[in-house]
C-alpha cells in the first residue's frame, strides 16, 4: 500500500512540474508574448486556450480590454481616460519595458488608498500620460471626473 501511495505521489509531482514548465492559457480577451531564453527570439500568441511550450520558453499576457486609468486628483478637470492595448503594437511595448510578467509587475505594492501601483493598467496609465505616449497605447475616450 505504502508503495503504490510514493508512486502516485512521485506521478503527481512530475505531473504538476510538466504543467508548470510547458504549459500557459490564454484567455479571449488577452494577447500573449514568449520569449525563448536560449535563441532570444520573441513571438506574440494570438490564439486564444491552452497552450503547450518548451520549459525554457517563457509565455505572458496581457489584458486587451479597454481600461479606465485615472490620475487621481481633487480637481474637477478631466483625470481619466478610457485606453486600451494595441495589440498591432506589442513590439514597441517591449521595447520600452522589456519582457516581464506586466499581469504580476509589482504584485507585492501594499498600498493604504484604493489606488494600486501594479499590473498593466499602471503601465498603461504611465504610458497614456508619459512625456512620450507608445504607439501600443490606443487612447478611445477623455473620461470626466464623475464626482
Amino acid at each position: 500500500m505504502k508503495k503504490n501511495i510514493k508512486i502516485v505521489s512521485i506521478i503527481a509531482i512530475i505531473i504538476f512540474t510538466c504543467y508548470l514548465s510547458f504549459y500557459h492559457y490564454t484567455d479571449s480577451y488577452e494577447f500573449g508574448i514568449t520569449f525563448n531564453v536560449f535563441t532570444g527570439e520573441l513571438k506574440s500568441d494570438q490564439r486564444a486556450g491552452h497552450h503547450l511550450t518548451l520549459p525554457w520558453v517563457l509565455a505572458t499576457k496581457i489584458d486587451t480590454r479597454p481600461q479606465r486609468v485615472c490620475i487621481t486628483s481633487a480637481t474637477r478637470n478631466m483625470d481619466c481616460r478610457l485606453v486600451q492595448f494595441d495589440t498591432t503594437q506589442w513590439k514597441e511595448l517591449i521595447k520600452f519595458e522589456g519582457f516581464r510578467y506586466y499581469w504580476w509587475y509589482n504584485r507585492f505594492s501594499f498600498n493604504s488608498d484604493q489606488e494600486t501601483y501594479r499590473g498593466i493598467r499602471n503601465l498603461l496609465l504611465g504610458h497614456s500620460y508619459g512625456k512620450s505616449r507608445g504607439s501600443f497605447v490606443k487612447i478611445i475616450q477623455e473620461v470626466g471626473d464623475e464626482n
